[in-house]
């Protein structure tokens, strides 16, 4: 009797057994997930940062301003709306100017015994009008449209020999003998104008295009 008894647990406990291993494989086939393949990602190219290098040998850093000579690195710097003096609403011929002159876009100019002329000359530089001058004198002075104050200001530049600009009493030397690009980004004490002169007794000349700024006084 007693292995009668065992026998009929044993079979069911054995059927038992075999329902609940069945039960788990198809909870495992039910619940299994299913691998989605992942997409290839592919890289895309950014761009290099400026190297260290070159703003080290480009930008000059003082209390109240930084000096950009390169472009592109005083547009990165600056935020506003850009004006620019081309020159070209001024009549281009070899004719000496006249002070004051105003030019097509409103700048004021003031030289004393700095004869200026405004012209066309791709061996000096390849941008159409420009303005080419030399000093005698106390320079030449570029007054800002309508006498506003400006955040920042730069242009392009091609000097004979050593030049200065003066802006706000500071005077910084443009060297000379190749062409170039001067930018200003003002921190305080915010110019109406700047003035470009020479010591040199004999002199080619300075030619200066696409005067830049941005104004924080209305036009």
């Amino acid at each position: 009797m007693k292995t009668g008894k065992f026998t009929s647990f044993a079979s069911s406990l054995f059927l038992l057994l075999s329902l609940l291993v069945l039960s788990n494989c198809r909870l495992v086939q039910l619940f299994d997930p299913t691998l989605t393949p992942i997409p290839a990602t592919t890289s895309t190219a950014t761009a290099s940062p400026v190297p260290a290098a070159y703003q080290t040998m480009n930008v000059n850093e003082y209390s109240t301003f930084t000096i950009y000579w390169k472009r592109d690195l005083w547009e990165s710097a600056i935020t506003g709306n850009i004006l620019t003096e081309d020159f070209e609403k001024d009549e281009a011929d070899y004719g000496e100017l006249s002070y004051p002159y105003l030019t097509g876009n409103g700048f004021l100019l003031n030289g004393g015994r700095c004869p200026a002329q405004i012209f066309r000359d791709p061996t000096l530089m390849n941008s159409g009008n420009l303005i080419h001058f030399r000093d005698f004198g106390c320079g030449l002075t570029f007054s800002f449209p309508n006498n506003m104050t400006v955040s920042a200001f730069g242009f392009d530049y091609r000097p004979s020999e050593t030049w200065r600009l003066k802006v706000n009493g500071t005077v910084i030397a443009i060297p000379g003998g190749r062409k170039g690009f001067l930018g200003f980004v003002m921190h305080e004490n915010f110019p109406t104008k700047f003035n470009l002169s020479c010591n040199e007794n004999a002199q080619g000349g300075l030619s200066v295009d696409n005067i830049s700024y941005i104004s924080i006084s209305p036009p």
